[in-house]
Protein backbone atom coordinates (compact mmCIF):
# COMPACT_ATOMS: atom_id res chain seq x y z
CA UNK A 1 0.00 0.00 0.00
CA UNK A 2 2.84 2.34 0.95
CA UNK A 3 4.72 1.54 -2.29
CA UNK A 4 1.57 2.15 -4.33
CA UNK A 5 1.07 5.55 -2.65
CA UNK A 6 4.68 6.56 -3.30
CA UNK A 7 4.37 5.48 -6.92
CA UNK A 8 1.24 7.60 -7.40
CA UNK A 9 2.94 10.56 -5.64
CA UNK A 10 6.02 10.36 -7.88
CA UNK A 11 3.80 10.22 -10.95
CA UNK A 12 1.95 13.34 -9.82
CA UNK A 13 5.23 15.19 -9.17
CA UNK A 14 6.60 14.16 -12.56
CA UNK A 15 3.49 15.42 -14.35
CA UNK A 16 3.66 18.70 -12.44
CA UNK A 17 7.32 19.24 -13.22
CA UNK A 18 6.99 18.23 -16.85
CA UNK A 19 4.17 20.69 -17.39
CA UNK A 20 5.88 23.64 -15.67
CA UNK A 21 9.57 23.37 -16.62
CA UNK A 22 10.39 24.71 -20.10
CA UNK A 23 12.57 22.72 -22.47
CA UNK A 24 16.20 23.80 -22.65
CA UNK A 25 16.63 26.70 -25.06
CA UNK A 26 19.16 26.30 -27.85
CA UNK A 27 20.83 29.55 -28.90
CA UNK A 28 22.24 29.53 -32.44
CA UNK A 29 24.35 32.48 -33.55
CA UNK A 30 24.55 32.97 -37.33
CA UNK A 31 27.29 35.36 -38.47
CA UNK A 32 27.56 36.93 -41.92
CA UNK A 33 31.01 37.62 -43.30
CA UNK A 34 32.76 37.54 -46.65
CA UNK A 35 36.06 35.67 -46.65
CA UNK A 36 38.80 37.77 -48.26
CA UNK A 37 41.09 36.21 -50.86
CA UNK A 38 43.33 39.20 -51.47
CA UNK A 39 45.06 39.34 -54.85
CA UNK A 40 43.64 35.94 -55.80
CA UNK A 41 40.12 36.22 -57.24
CA UNK A 42 40.30 39.94 -58.14
CA UNK A 43 42.83 42.74 -58.38
CA UNK A 44 43.40 45.19 -55.55
CA UNK A 45 41.11 47.91 -56.87
CA UNK A 46 38.20 45.51 -57.30
CA UNK A 47 38.62 43.95 -53.87
CA UNK A 48 38.94 47.29 -52.11
CA UNK A 49 35.82 48.54 -53.86
CA UNK A 50 34.02 45.42 -52.66
CA UNK A 51 35.05 46.26 -49.07
CA UNK A 52 33.55 49.72 -49.47
CA UNK A 53 30.35 48.49 -51.10
CA UNK A 54 29.74 45.82 -48.46
CA UNK A 55 30.40 48.10 -45.51
CA UNK A 56 28.09 50.77 -46.97
CA UNK A 57 25.40 48.15 -47.51
CA UNK A 58 25.57 46.67 -44.03
CA UNK A 59 25.69 50.08 -42.37
CA UNK A 60 22.44 50.91 -44.17
CA UNK A 61 20.97 47.53 -43.23
CA UNK A 62 21.90 48.08 -39.59
CA UNK A 63 20.02 51.38 -39.71
CA UNK A 64 16.95 49.89 -41.37
CA UNK A 65 16.70 47.00 -38.87
CA UNK A 66 17.52 49.04 -35.76
CA UNK A 67 13.93 49.00 -34.47
CA UNK A 68 13.76 45.19 -34.48
CA UNK A 69 14.58 43.13 -31.36
CA UNK A 70 18.40 42.92 -30.96
CA UNK A 71 18.60 39.29 -32.13
CA UNK A 72 17.01 40.27 -35.47
CA UNK A 73 19.10 43.37 -36.17
CA UNK A 74 21.61 43.17 -39.00
CA UNK A 75 25.24 42.53 -38.07
CA UNK A 76 28.28 42.04 -40.29
CA UNK A 77 31.79 40.72 -39.64
CA UNK A 78 34.83 41.96 -41.57
CA UNK A 79 37.42 39.21 -41.71
CA UNK A 80 40.28 41.67 -41.26
CA UNK A 81 41.01 45.11 -39.84
CA UNK A 82 42.37 46.02 -43.29
CA UNK A 83 38.76 46.55 -44.35
CA UNK A 84 38.61 49.44 -41.89
CA UNK A 85 41.92 50.82 -43.16
CA UNK A 86 40.54 50.91 -46.71
CA UNK A 87 37.26 52.46 -45.59
CA UNK A 88 38.96 55.28 -43.67
CA UNK A 89 41.06 56.19 -46.71
CA UNK A 90 38.18 56.16 -49.19
CA UNK A 91 35.29 57.68 -47.27
CA UNK A 92 34.76 61.01 -45.55
CA UNK A 93 35.50 61.56 -41.86
CA UNK A 94 31.74 61.61 -41.17
CA UNK A 95 31.23 58.30 -42.96
CA UNK A 96 34.13 56.71 -41.10
CA UNK A 97 32.71 57.85 -37.78
CA UNK A 98 29.42 56.23 -38.74
CA UNK A 99 31.34 52.97 -39.16
CA UNK A 100 33.09 53.41 -35.80
CA UNK A 101 29.73 54.07 -34.14
CA UNK A 102 28.35 50.82 -35.54
CA UNK A 103 31.42 48.98 -34.31
CA UNK A 104 30.88 50.36 -30.83
CA UNK A 105 27.22 49.29 -30.98
CA UNK A 106 28.19 45.75 -32.09
CA UNK A 107 26.56 45.88 -35.54
CA UNK A 108 29.89 45.75 -37.37
CA UNK A 109 32.86 43.80 -36.01
CA UNK A 110 36.39 42.93 -37.11
CA UNK A 111 39.38 41.01 -35.78
CA UNK A 112 42.67 42.64 -34.89
CA UNK A 113 44.40 40.65 -37.63
CA UNK A 114 44.76 42.59 -40.91
CA UNK A 115 43.67 39.82 -43.31
CA UNK A 116 43.66 36.03 -43.40
CA UNK A 117 47.31 34.99 -43.21
CA UNK A 118 49.41 31.85 -42.79
CA UNK A 119 51.46 32.46 -39.67
CA UNK A 120 53.92 29.58 -39.53
CA UNK A 121 56.61 31.51 -41.41
CA UNK A 122 56.00 34.92 -39.83
CA UNK A 123 58.42 36.35 -37.25
CA UNK A 124 56.70 36.89 -33.92
CA UNK A 125 57.43 40.61 -34.02
CA UNK A 126 55.92 40.91 -37.51
CA UNK A 127 52.71 39.29 -36.26
CA UNK A 128 52.47 41.95 -33.56
CA UNK A 129 53.34 44.88 -35.82
CA UNK A 130 50.82 43.65 -38.39
CA UNK A 131 48.04 44.22 -35.84
CA UNK A 132 49.17 47.76 -34.98
CA UNK A 133 46.38 49.50 -36.92
CA UNK A 134 43.68 47.74 -34.89
CA UNK A 135 45.40 48.81 -31.67
CA UNK A 136 45.61 52.37 -32.93
CA UNK A 137 41.86 52.38 -33.62
CA UNK A 138 41.20 51.01 -30.12
CA UNK A 139 43.05 53.90 -28.53
CA UNK A 140 41.75 56.58 -30.88
CA UNK A 141 38.13 55.53 -31.40
CA UNK A 142 37.23 53.52 -28.30
CA UNK A 143 36.41 50.37 -30.28
CA UNK A 144 37.42 46.89 -29.14
CA UNK A 145 39.19 44.12 -31.03
CA UNK A 146 38.76 40.92 -29.02
CA UNK A 147 39.06 38.45 -31.91
CA UNK A 148 41.89 37.29 -34.17
CA UNK A 149 41.49 35.02 -37.21
CA UNK A 150 43.52 32.60 -39.34
CA UNK A 151 41.30 30.74 -41.80
CA UNK A 152 41.28 28.10 -44.57
CA UNK A 153 44.78 26.63 -44.14
CA UNK A 154 44.56 23.24 -42.42
CA UNK A 155 47.39 24.00 -39.97
CA UNK A 156 48.15 26.56 -37.27
CA UNK A 157 51.37 27.17 -35.29
CA UNK A 158 51.71 26.70 -31.54
CA UNK A 159 52.92 30.15 -30.49
CA UNK A 160 50.15 32.14 -32.15
CA UNK A 161 47.87 31.93 -29.11
CA UNK A 162 50.41 33.80 -26.98
CA UNK A 163 50.87 36.56 -29.55
CA UNK A 164 47.13 37.03 -29.98
CA UNK A 165 46.29 36.84 -26.29
CA UNK A 166 49.14 39.18 -25.40
CA UNK A 167 47.70 41.71 -27.85
CA UNK A 168 44.27 41.53 -26.23
CA UNK A 169 42.49 38.88 -28.27
CA UNK A 170 40.26 36.48 -26.36
CA UNK A 171 38.53 34.56 -29.15
CA UNK A 172 39.12 32.96 -32.53
CA UNK A 173 37.34 30.62 -34.90
CA UNK A 174 38.69 28.51 -37.68
CA UNK A 175 37.24 26.98 -40.80
CA UNK A 176 39.30 25.02 -43.31
CA UNK A 177 38.81 24.18 -46.97
CA UNK A 178 39.99 20.56 -46.68
CA UNK A 179 41.86 21.18 -49.94
CA UNK A 180 45.41 21.52 -51.30
CA UNK A 181 46.69 19.59 -48.32
CA UNK A 182 48.66 16.53 -47.30
CA UNK A 183 47.28 16.64 -43.76
CA UNK A 184 45.50 13.40 -42.94
CA UNK A 185 41.78 13.95 -42.26
CA UNK A 186 41.92 17.68 -41.46
CA UNK A 187 38.11 17.67 -41.35
CA UNK A 188 38.08 15.43 -38.25
CA UNK A 189 38.61 17.43 -35.07
CA UNK A 190 39.28 15.89 -31.68
CA UNK A 191 37.90 18.99 -29.92
CA UNK A 192 35.24 21.20 -31.47
CA UNK A 193 35.86 24.12 -29.14
CA UNK A 194 38.70 24.58 -26.68
CA UNK A 195 41.13 27.02 -25.15
CA UNK A 196 44.14 27.30 -27.47
CA UNK A 197 47.06 27.72 -25.06
CA UNK A 198 50.39 29.29 -25.98
CA UNK A 199 53.86 28.51 -24.64
CA UNK A 200 53.53 31.15 -21.91
CA UNK A 201 50.20 29.75 -20.69
CA UNK A 202 48.03 32.53 -22.14
CA UNK A 203 45.03 31.35 -24.11
CA UNK A 204 42.35 32.13 -26.67
CA UNK A 205 38.95 30.42 -26.89
CA UNK A 206 39.00 28.64 -30.27
CA UNK A 207 35.96 27.35 -32.18
CA UNK A 208 37.15 24.82 -34.78
CA UNK A 209 34.38 22.40 -35.73
CA UNK A 210 34.73 19.13 -37.61
CA UNK A 211 33.78 19.30 -41.27
CA UNK A 212 31.12 16.57 -41.42
CA UNK A 213 28.51 17.85 -43.87
CA UNK A 214 30.22 19.15 -47.00
CA UNK A 215 32.13 22.30 -47.87
CA UNK A 216 29.27 24.71 -47.07
CA UNK A 217 28.56 23.62 -43.54
CA UNK A 218 30.14 23.50 -40.09
CA UNK A 219 33.92 23.32 -40.07
CA UNK A 220 34.52 25.34 -43.24
CA UNK A 221 35.03 29.08 -43.51
CA UNK A 222 31.49 29.39 -44.92
CA UNK A 223 29.54 27.51 -42.26
CA UNK A 224 26.43 29.60 -42.87
CA UNK A 225 26.61 29.69 -46.66
CA UNK A 226 23.02 28.43 -46.50
CA UNK A 227 22.00 29.62 -43.03
CA UNK A 228 18.64 27.84 -43.05
CA UNK A 229 20.21 24.47 -43.86
CA UNK A 230 22.97 24.97 -41.28
CA UNK A 231 20.59 25.97 -38.49
CA UNK A 232 18.48 22.88 -39.15
CA UNK A 233 21.61 20.71 -39.34
CA UNK A 234 23.05 21.78 -35.98
CA UNK A 235 19.62 21.45 -34.40
CA UNK A 236 18.94 17.88 -35.53
CA UNK A 237 22.09 16.05 -36.71
CA UNK A 238 22.99 13.33 -34.21
CA UNK A 239 26.71 13.18 -35.01
CA UNK A 240 27.15 16.95 -34.74
CA UNK A 241 25.32 16.99 -31.41
CA UNK A 242 27.42 14.10 -30.11
CA UNK A 243 30.65 15.94 -30.97
CA UNK A 244 29.35 19.33 -29.83
CA UNK A 245 27.09 18.76 -26.79
CA UNK A 246 26.43 22.44 -26.07
CA UNK A 247 23.24 24.46 -26.48
CA UNK A 248 25.10 27.64 -27.51
CA UNK A 249 26.19 27.20 -31.14
CA UNK A 250 28.05 29.47 -33.54
CA UNK A 251 27.59 29.14 -37.32
CA UNK A 252 29.94 31.60 -39.03
CA UNK A 253 30.70 32.67 -42.57
CA UNK A 254 28.65 33.27 -45.70
CA UNK A 255 30.87 34.54 -48.52
CA UNK A 256 33.19 31.59 -49.25
CA UNK A 257 35.34 32.84 -52.16
CA UNK A 258 32.87 35.44 -53.44
CA UNK A 259 34.26 38.91 -54.06
CA UNK A 260 31.22 40.57 -52.47
CA UNK A 261 28.10 39.48 -50.59
CA UNK A 262 25.19 41.81 -49.84
CA UNK A 263 22.04 40.20 -48.46
CA UNK A 264 19.37 40.68 -45.78
CA UNK A 265 19.05 36.88 -45.59
CA UNK A 266 20.40 36.45 -42.07
CA UNK A 267 17.83 38.80 -40.56
CA UNK A 268 15.06 36.91 -42.33
CA UNK A 269 16.39 33.48 -41.33
CA UNK A 270 16.72 34.46 -37.67
CA UNK A 271 13.11 35.63 -37.63
CA UNK A 272 11.74 32.64 -39.52
CA UNK A 273 13.59 29.90 -37.61
CA UNK A 274 13.29 31.16 -34.04
CA UNK A 275 10.90 29.03 -31.98
CA UNK A 276 10.05 28.64 -28.29
CA UNK A 277 12.99 26.27 -27.82
CA UNK A 278 15.39 27.58 -30.48
CA UNK A 279 16.61 31.15 -30.51
CA UNK A 280 18.37 32.13 -33.75
CA UNK A 281 20.48 35.27 -33.39
CA UNK A 282 22.09 37.45 -36.05
CA UNK A 283 25.63 37.51 -34.69
CA UNK A 284 28.78 39.61 -34.72
CA UNK A 285 30.62 36.45 -33.51
CA UNK A 286 31.79 38.19 -30.34
CA UNK A 287 28.33 37.74 -28.82
CA UNK A 288 28.52 33.98 -29.37
CA UNK A 289 31.89 33.68 -27.66
CA UNK A 290 30.83 35.76 -24.69
CA UNK A 291 27.63 33.72 -24.27
CA UNK A 292 29.45 30.41 -24.68
CA UNK A 293 32.28 31.31 -22.33
CA UNK A 294 29.96 32.45 -19.56
CA UNK A 295 27.73 29.38 -19.98
CA UNK A 296 30.14 26.55 -20.82
CA UNK A 297 33.67 27.95 -20.51
CA UNK A 298 34.47 25.79 -17.50
CA UNK A 299 33.63 22.62 -19.45
CA UNK A 300 36.01 22.92 -22.40
CA UNK A 301 39.61 21.64 -22.42
CA UNK A 302 42.78 23.71 -22.58
CA UNK A 303 45.12 22.44 -25.32
CA UNK A 304 48.74 23.50 -25.85
CA UNK A 305 49.99 22.02 -29.09
CA UNK A 306 50.94 22.81 -32.65
CA UNK A 307 48.85 21.75 -35.61
CA UNK A 308 51.80 22.08 -37.96
CA UNK A 309 52.76 24.17 -40.99
CA UNK A 310 51.70 23.65 -44.58
CA UNK A 311 50.61 26.67 -46.64
CA UNK A 312 52.82 28.61 -44.23
CA UNK A 313 55.82 27.42 -46.25
CA UNK A 314 54.80 29.20 -49.47
CA UNK A 315 56.69 32.35 -48.46
CA UNK A 316 59.89 30.40 -49.25
CA UNK A 317 58.94 30.56 -52.94
CA UNK A 318 60.21 34.17 -52.79
CA UNK A 319 63.00 33.34 -50.40
CA UNK A 320 65.16 36.44 -50.71
CA UNK A 321 62.20 38.83 -50.75
CA UNK A 322 60.81 37.19 -47.62
CA UNK A 323 64.25 37.33 -46.04
CA UNK A 324 64.52 41.08 -46.67
CA UNK A 325 61.19 41.56 -44.90
CA UNK A 326 62.40 39.56 -41.91
CA UNK A 327 65.68 41.47 -41.78
CA UNK A 328 63.76 44.74 -41.94
CA UNK A 329 61.67 43.73 -38.93
CA UNK A 330 64.88 43.19 -37.00
CA UNK A 331 66.32 46.46 -38.30
CA UNK A 332 63.24 48.32 -37.07
CA UNK A 333 64.24 47.59 -33.48
CA UNK A 334 67.47 49.51 -33.87
CA UNK A 335 65.84 52.21 -36.02
CA UNK A 336 63.10 52.88 -33.48
CA UNK A 337 65.52 52.90 -30.57
CA UNK A 338 67.62 55.49 -32.42
CA UNK A 339 64.50 57.50 -33.21
CA UNK A 340 63.38 57.57 -29.58
CA UNK A 341 66.79 58.81 -28.45
CA UNK A 342 67.03 61.42 -31.21
CA UNK A 343 63.48 62.65 -30.49
CA UNK A 344 64.63 63.96 -27.11
CA UNK A 345 66.53 66.66 -29.01
CA UNK A 346 64.75 66.75 -32.35
CA UNK A 347 61.05 67.17 -31.67
CA UNK A 348 58.82 65.68 -34.34
CA UNK A 349 61.44 63.27 -35.67
CA UNK A 350 59.02 60.34 -35.33
CA UNK A 351 55.71 62.19 -35.59
CA UNK A 352 56.52 63.35 -39.11
CA UNK A 353 56.73 59.71 -40.20
CA UNK A 354 53.37 58.56 -38.89
CA UNK A 355 51.87 57.88 -42.33
CA UNK A 356 54.88 55.88 -43.52
CA UNK A 357 54.96 53.90 -40.28
CA UNK A 358 51.26 53.02 -40.48
CA UNK A 359 51.62 51.85 -44.07
CA UNK A 360 54.68 49.74 -43.27
CA UNK A 361 52.92 48.03 -40.36
CA UNK A 362 49.80 47.36 -42.43
CA UNK A 363 52.07 45.84 -45.06
CA UNK A 364 53.43 43.48 -42.41
CA UNK A 365 49.83 42.37 -41.87
CA UNK A 366 49.41 41.74 -45.60
CA UNK A 367 52.69 40.16 -46.68
CA UNK A 368 51.85 36.62 -45.47
CA UNK A 369 48.27 36.68 -46.83
CA UNK A 370 47.12 33.08 -47.26
CA UNK A 371 46.59 32.90 -51.07
CA UNK A 372 50.31 32.89 -51.78
CA UNK A 373 51.02 30.41 -54.56
CA UNK A 374 47.38 29.49 -55.17
CA UNK A 375 46.31 29.18 -58.80
CA UNK A 376 43.56 31.42 -60.14
CA UNK A 377 42.91 32.49 -63.75
CA UNK A 378 42.11 36.06 -62.64
CA UNK A 379 45.43 36.84 -60.93
CA UNK A 380 48.53 35.26 -62.45
CA UNK A 381 51.37 34.02 -60.28
CA UNK A 382 53.63 36.69 -61.72
CA UNK A 383 51.10 39.40 -60.78
CA UNK A 384 50.86 38.01 -57.28
CA UNK A 385 54.66 37.89 -56.98
CA UNK A 386 54.89 41.50 -58.16
CA UNK A 387 52.40 42.49 -55.46
CA UNK A 388 54.44 40.63 -52.84
CA UNK A 389 57.55 42.52 -53.91
CA UNK A 390 55.75 45.86 -53.73
CA UNK A 391 54.46 45.13 -50.25
CA UNK A 392 57.95 44.03 -49.18
CA UNK A 393 59.49 47.17 -50.63
CA UNK A 394 57.19 49.34 -48.54
CA UNK A 395 58.40 47.60 -45.39
CA UNK A 396 62.07 47.69 -46.34
CA UNK A 397 61.98 51.34 -47.43
CA UNK A 398 60.49 52.49 -44.13
CA UNK A 399 62.95 50.50 -42.02
CA UNK A 400 65.96 51.68 -44.04
CA UNK A 401 64.96 55.35 -44.09
CA UNK A 402 64.18 55.46 -40.37
CA UNK A 403 67.47 53.73 -39.55
CA UNK A 404 69.61 55.88 -41.87
CA UNK A 405 68.01 59.12 -40.73
CA UNK A 406 68.36 58.06 -37.10
CA UNK A 407 72.07 57.36 -37.53
CA UNK A 408 72.63 60.71 -39.22
CA UNK A 409 70.61 62.61 -36.63
CA UNK A 410 72.33 60.98 -33.67
CA UNK A 411 75.74 61.55 -35.27
CA UNK A 412 74.95 65.24 -35.68
CA UNK A 413 74.25 65.51 -31.95
CA UNK A 414 77.71 64.21 -30.97
CA UNK A 415 80.28 67.04 -30.73
CA UNK A 416 83.07 67.00 -33.31
CA UNK A 417 86.45 65.80 -32.12
CA UNK A 418 88.66 68.75 -32.99
CA UNK A 419 89.38 67.68 -36.53
CA UNK A 420 89.79 63.99 -35.77
CA UNK A 421 87.38 61.34 -36.97
CA UNK A 422 84.97 60.06 -34.34
CA UNK A 423 82.69 57.03 -34.25
CA UNK A 424 79.72 56.03 -32.14
CA UNK A 425 78.44 52.57 -31.30
CA UNK A 426 74.76 52.21 -30.47
CA UNK A 427 73.37 49.10 -28.76
CA UNK A 428 69.59 48.82 -29.33
CA UNK A 429 69.26 45.68 -27.23
CA UNK A 430 68.18 45.47 -23.62
CA UNK A 431 71.43 44.06 -22.25
CA UNK A 432 75.09 45.02 -22.18
CA UNK A 433 77.34 43.90 -25.03
CA UNK A 434 81.13 43.73 -24.87
CA UNK A 435 82.03 42.60 -28.39
CA UNK A 436 83.94 44.75 -30.89
CA UNK A 437 82.33 46.80 -33.68
CA UNK A 438 83.50 46.89 -37.32
CA UNK A 439 83.57 50.16 -39.28
CA UNK A 440 84.43 50.63 -42.96
CA UNK A 441 87.55 52.81 -43.16
CA UNK A 442 89.16 54.10 -46.32
CA UNK A 443 92.02 56.19 -44.93
CA UNK A 444 95.60 55.00 -44.57
CA UNK A 445 97.18 54.71 -41.13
Amino acid sequence: MKNAFLGRLSSILCVALCTTLPAQETRIYIALDDHTDYMWNADEATTRQAFLDMLDYYLDLADSTSTKPPQFQSRFVCDGSFWLWVYERNRSAVEFQRLMSRMRSGHISAPMTALVSCYGGVPAEAVLRGMYFAGKLERREGVQFLMAFAQENQTIPFGLASLWAGSGAKYSWRGVCNCATKVTDPWDREDEIYYMVGPDGSKVLMKWNSLLNGIFSMGTYAEARDPTATVNYVTSDAEFKARYPFSVIGCFGKGWDDIRVTTPQFVQVAQNLTTETRKVIVSNELDFFQDFESTFGSRVPSIAQSFGNEWDLYCASLAEVSATVKRSVEKLRAAEALAVLVSRWKEGFLASRETEKDEAFVNLGLYWEHDWGATNPVISKSARAAWQRRIANGIVTYADSLFDDGVQALGSLIPAGGGTSRFFVFNPLGWKRTDFADFPWGQAG
